[in-house]
């Protein structure tokens, strides 16, 4: 399964057709929830070794993926990803090993969910109307 872009937003219909999929968020209590956009911008960060094109790439501020990363990095024992400060060489980041182990599991979790599910999800997708609804309302 392939995240594409920012993945809170409903994929757009064009002519009746859609993609039916499960998506998965891990939800720690006090300590916060773990979903595809934060994994999404996670996979982007060891991509791009940037915060700041991460971001960019998931059509997010700076300062949003930055908070994101604040957020990632207080929810674990140890950090998911490192930043180095600018200077002569300029800055960056990268996913440290435990970061990497996350996105391994999330992904994980998320496959063999979406396996599991997916007769499920083929009898509800067959069951929807022929007609698209006026406006989407989640849940």
């Amino acid at each position: 399964m392939k995240a594409v872009g920012v993945t809170r937003q409903p994929p757009q219909r064009q002519g009746g057709s859609s993609e039916t999929r499960l998506t998965i968020r891990v939800d720690f209590g006090a300590h916060g929830a773990l979903g595809p956009g934060k994994v999404r911008l996670m996979e982007l960060i060891g991509e791009k070794g940037s915060i700041t094109a991460a971001g960019r790439a998931m059509k997010m501020s700076y300062r949003r993926a930055w908070l994101l990363v604040d957020a990632l990095n207080r929810m674990f024992r140890q950090p998911l990803i490192e930043t180095q400060h600018g200077g002569s060489g300029g800055g960056g980041a990268a996913l440290t090993p435990l970061g990497q182990r996350v996105v391994v599991l999330y992904r994980g979790i998320e496959a063999g969910a979406s396996a599991s599910a997916m007769i499920s999800l083929d009898e509800l997708a067959g069951q929807l109307s022929e007609a698209l609804p006026a406006a989407d309302i989640s849940d």
